[in-house]
């Protein structure tokens, strides 16, 4: 596929991934119990809540995916985990189905463009590998293990996420440059676990 094929198939895929991603966070079902599976450290919650609707659009359309996964491939040997309690049903039926299609599309941006899946799942080419050679049925098997491992990619940190609200908040096209600075943290994959940073 030629390049200017991914950048305007490949990103507007990107936006709309996005797109799904800040409706499941921006979800009042998902409460502290959701935001919190999703590694959203709190300051990144208040200032999400804070974009207009445009903002949230020029969010969207970063050329960086702002979901993953903590690991992948996931693996099928780990046992599922059940939902934390206090997890509203209804929100975590969504974040499974969106969980589903963001592995699947993962899977196969690995399979047919590994370039562009070095954005999405980090600049590790074993990986990326990896990801492309599972089969649909290990695909299949991993789905109700994707939405306990769905996480906040790295531009959502606290330190980090300055830059992304700056770009969100740009008006018409003066965004973009500040959109292609973040292109490395797709490269760099995921944030730490929660267990692993301080709360502010």
């Amino acid at each position: 596929m030629r390049c200017e094929a991914l950048d305007k198939v490949f990103f507007v895929e990107i936006r709309d991934l996005n797109v799904a991603f800040l409706s499941l966070v921006a979800d009042p079902r998902a409460g502290d119990a959701g935001l919190e599976m999703l590694g959203l450290h709190p300051r990144s919650v208040q200032a999400l809540a804070a974009l207009n609707a445009a903002e949230l659009r020029r969010l969207a359309a970063l050329p960086v995916p702002l979901a993953g996964f903590r690991t992948l491939p996931l693996s099928t040997q780990v046992a599922e985990q059940p939902p934390p309690a206090n997890l509203d049903p209804a929100w975590h039926l969504a974040a499974n189905s969106y969980a589903a299609g963001l592995l699947t599309y993962l899977w196969q941006i690995a399979r047919h463009q590994p370039v562009a899946a070095s954005l999405c799942v980090g600049a590790d080419q074993a990986r990326v590998q990896r990801l492309a050679q599972l089969g649909f049925d290990t695909i299949q098997n991993c789905v109700p293990l994707a939405a306990s491992q769905l996480r906040v990619r790295r531009a959502f940190s606290p330190n980090l996420l300055p830059l992304l609200l700056r770009a969100a908040r740009m008006k018409a096209d003066g965004w973009r440059p500040v959109g292609l600075d973040l292109i490395p943290l797709g490269l760099a994959g995921l944030r730490p676990p929660r267990s692993q940073r301080h709360r502010a």
